[in-house]
């Protein structure tokens, strides 16, 4: 509501105070979360560059065995031995809250009697390549965990940094304009009814 709109009064001078107190109310609130927010997303992302270090450099070396070894292999002993391949890995799928944003949460645990086939007709370099690659697993699952919660807390955290400036720099400034408006004008009506309680009081006095 701008202040043209407005009624000067004392009652709507305490409405637009009480605005003003809650407006400020969450803003503060809001700046608590969204650092909060960055906070969490900052520490995502250390994790995430951190496992997308150990992937690359452990996928390379898994990939290297597997085509070195499977270039002799037939296709036919190839899809034994990945038909053979167990189950490495349990996976929980939740879901967790971070400052009011419900993100997925994807719990991995090892199978420990999970082994990779060894098979007389594969070479050894291929089942060093087939653990090594059953053994990211559980690395590549938590990755696309934390890169799916931290491009939805990037979204997140774009959406209340818009609330924060919306109340930073358009309400809080508009009603604090009102609150001075309404002010300004119940000082002018009570200037001008003291104009008019002395003028009667000399009109008063000059008729006596």
């Amino acid at each position: 509501m701008t202040s043209s709109n407005l009624t000067p009064t004392r009652m709507e001078r305490l409405r637009q105070r009480g605005r003003l107190q809650t407006a400020t109310h969450a803003h503060k609130l809001l700046k608590d979360k969204s650092d909060e927010m960055l906070r969490t997303f900052n520490q995502l992302i250390k994790q995430n560059r951190t496992l997308r270090e150990r992937v690359a450099k452990d996928l390379t070396a898994a990939l290297h065995l597997y085509m070195t070894a499977s270039a002799r292999l037939s296709t036919a002993a190839i899809d034994d031995a990945l038909t053979g391949a167990q189950r490495t890995v349990t996976i929980t799928c939740d879901t967790r809250n971070i400052m009011g944003l419900v993100v997925p949460h994807v719990e991995v645990q090892p199978n420990p009697q999970a082994t990779a086939p060894v098979l007389l007709t594969t070479p050894i370099a291929f089942d060093q390549a087939l653990t090594q690659l059953q053994n990211l697993t559980a690395t590549l699952l938590e990755l696309a965990n934390i890169e799916k919660t931290c491009s939805m807390l990037a979204d997140e955290i774009q959406k209340v940094r818009r609330r924060i400036n919306s109340l930073e720099y358009k309400m809080i400034p508009e009603i604090e304009d009102n609150i001075k408006f309404i002010t300004m004008k119940l000082d002018e009506t009570q200037r001008e009814a003291q104009v008019r309680a002395m003028k009667v009081k000399d009109l008063q006095n000059a008729d006596h």
